[in-house]
């Protein structure tokens, strides 16, 4: 197993003899790794509620073959295709027990005692985590390259390195591969290695993207002068600066009355229609326990009874109230409009 090897087993695997990548294309690759799985360990955060931290990547160059003596038994294998702006298929390889804790976790829980067995129901919300994890990375990626980046549906399967005629995903020019090796770690949980596997070709391809962006930077560059002169053209900048600065001064919100607007303009937004809800209250709810929902179930909410409810217009607070019986129909009793303050911080 790759947790019992030292770290110096696994670098002298992972390095192979020839050298694909320069040392800047190399650097490329691992900061747009860290910030893609940055992006794609607050998305799996979100999903199972609790800390997933994923490490600063360390980028290899190696072959096939050197990689999978890196394994033995069964692993995870997602695969991703990039479609726009990158074309290639990427692959993730994960320890069966970090995809095991994580599937218990989304489907209700607690992610202790999780044995690794993984059928098709958990495989495919470790799948829709993948899902979600590397479509938040895609749009990290998007805003750094400044073009859509799209990826298509990971297809996750089991793979067995035990054996040697595994079919193991097509990632590779021949024999060579860049492996960028994360440490995915979920709370105090589970930790494991998280590998992804890309070849030169889209490597290469990759870290252009960032590299030409340092390029650009710094062909940016001013006619050298003698030192004297651009020592006297700081100073003059310091003592005389091109714009007047000024502190910034907002508006303080208060609860004066509201600045008098013409009674003609009111008219012309009188007929806008405007949708007024009640919420009673609300509740989170993991997939699981929707799907055990059934007639005669009960959903407890954050509200204690006879605390106010919530008046909602166009899907944004803006009084609290009571509910009432006016007939035959539920009603509702005004008992508190909120403040200008209390209005703004709605909105967001």
């Amino acid at each position: 197993m790759a947790d019992k090897m030292s770290q110096e087993e696994i670098d002298s695997l992972l390095k192979g003899s020839k050298t694909i990548l320069t040392e800047l294309e190399k650097d490329a690759i691992g900061e747009l790794g860290n910030i893609s799985m940055g992006a794609a360990a607050t998305a799996i955060s979100t999903i199972v509620g609790k800390r997933v931290e994923i490490t600063t990547p360390e980028v290899y160059e190696t072959t096939i073959d050197d990689f999978r003596k890196l394994f033995k038994g069964m692993k995870i294998a997602t695969s991703i295709d990039y479609i726009k702006t990158l074309q290639g298929t990427n692959v993730f390889v994960l320890e069966p027990h970090v995809v095991a804790v994580i599937a218990d976790i989304m489907m209700g829980g607690t992610g202790q005692d999780v044995k690794d067995e993984l059928d098709d129901i958990k495989l495919s919300a470790i799948a829709e985590a993948m899902n979600q994890m590397m479509g938040s990375a895609a749009t990290s990626l998007s805003e750094i390259m400044k073009e859509p980046v799209e990826i298509s549906p990971p297809k996750i399967e089991k793979l067995d390195f035990t054996d040697p005629n595994v079919k193991f995903p097509p990632v590779y020019d021949g024999q060579d591969v860049v492996a960028v090796k994360f440490k995915m770690k979920v709370n105090n949980l589970v930790e494991g290695s998280l590998i992804e596997l890309m070849s030169p070709s889209f490597a290469k391809n990759f870290s252009k993207f960032l590299i030409g962006e340092v390029g650009k930077s710094n062909t940016a560059k001013v006619e050298e002068k003698p030192k004297s002169e651009r020592s006297q053209e700081v100073t003059e900048k310091v003592d005389k600066p091109e714009k007047p600065v000024k502190k910034v001064e907002f508006q303080e919100f208060t609860d004066e009355k509201d600045v008098q607007v013409s009674p003609q303009k009111i008219e012309l937004l009188l007929d806008i229609p405007l949708e007024l809800s009640v919420e009673l209250g609300r509740t989170t709810m993991n997939l699981k326990q929707v799907l055990e929902l059934g007639v005669g179930s009960l959903v407890e909410l954050d509200k204690l009874t006879g605390e106010p409810v919530d008046i909602l217009v166009n899907g944004r607070q803006i009084a609290k109230g009571e509910v009432v019986v006016v007939g035959e129909n539920f009603g509702v009793k005004i008992t508190q409009i909120l403040n200008k303050k209390e209005r703004l911080y709605s909105l967001k």
